[in-house]
């Protein structure tokens, strides 16, 4: 029989499926002291409105194939500027980023302490530094003439 994921358990793997499709400026907060509405919500931030979808698509089914579970409900899908994904103990909220900053949970969520998982912290350290080289990679010096 398979263990039961704990929340925040979920919560975390939730965030490194964001991550795996790029997912960025990424939070986790304990906020079940605060509502009893849930214990975690998982926030994150896409570069753009298809990138928030397939960040939510891929969340979905990593879901549904690894959890044998469906949302409870997905929010803003169409819009794809502000998508909820509500797993009852975990909410993950995928933004683009100016609407992410126009609503800012961290804020209005300030008092939730946060979660910090190693193994995501790590992630996210090396996908910066693979941005970081990327960007600085000049295609015009690689390539002979």
């Amino acid at each position: 029989m398979k263990k039961e994921l704990t929340s925040k358990e979920k919560a975390i793997l939730c965030a490194r499926w964001a991550m795996e499709k790029k997912a960025y400026d990424l939070d986790i907060l304990n906020v079940g002291e605060l509502t009893p509405v849930t214990d975690y919500f998982v926030i994150c931030s896409g570069r753009s409105v298809r990138q928030t979808k397939a960040i939510s698509d891929h969340i979905q089914t990593c879901i549904k194939k690894q959890l044998r579970h469906k949302a409870l409900g997905v929010e803003g899908q169409l819009e794809s500027s502000w998508i909820l994904i509500d797993l009852s103990d975990v909410i993950v909220h995928i933004f683009y980023e100016p609407t992410r900053e126009l609503f800012s949970l961290e804020k209005l969520w300030s008092d939730a302490p946060p979660v910090k998982d190693p193994a995501l912290i790590a992630l996210a350290e090396k996908e910066k530094a693979e941005e970081k080289a990327f960007n600085a990679f000049d295609e015009e010096d690689e390539w002979p003439e």
